[in-house]
């Protein structure tokens, strides 16, 4: 009797996975299709991750490779430069880089991200 219900068991389980799996599938291809419609925030947190996170933090203010940027909009100067923590400044450290930065350079990012990422990546960075 015990190896009967085990068996209902794994056909149930079974059951489950192969009705479930298509349906979770089906709600991330529609987060990856429309981060605009989500929000620029939504859509630079994206550019963030895939372009930004391996150098710096976005939940600490704590140095990686680059300076954490948590609170960035939120103080005076930006990490670093002490530039005026203005969007102007954060645009043109995107696109231009900064090849002395330490313990290695900030590449440009202008040519790899369209103007409109860089906007969208700004909207997130202004919600750190």
């Amino acid at each position: 009797m015990n190896k009967a219900i085990f068996k209902l068991f794994r056909l149930g389980l079974i059951a489950a996975v192969v009705l479930l799996f298509p349906i979770a599938l089906s709600s991330a291809d529609r987060s990856k299709k429309t981060p605009a419609a989500q929000g620029p925030q939504s859509a630079g947190e994206k550019i963030f991750h895939s372009n930004c996170a391996m150098c710096h933090n976005a939940d600490s203010t704590k140095d990686k490779l680059g300076p954490g940027l948590q609170g960035l909009f939120k103080n005076k100067e930006l990490p670093k430069s002490h530039k005026p923590a203005t969007e102007e400044n954060v645009r043109t450290q995107i696109e231009k880089g900064s090849p002395h930065a330490k313990p290695m350079g900030m590449p440009a990012f202008k040519g790899k991200l369209t103007p409109s990422q860089i906007d969208d990546l700004i909207a997130y960075l202004k919600t750190l």
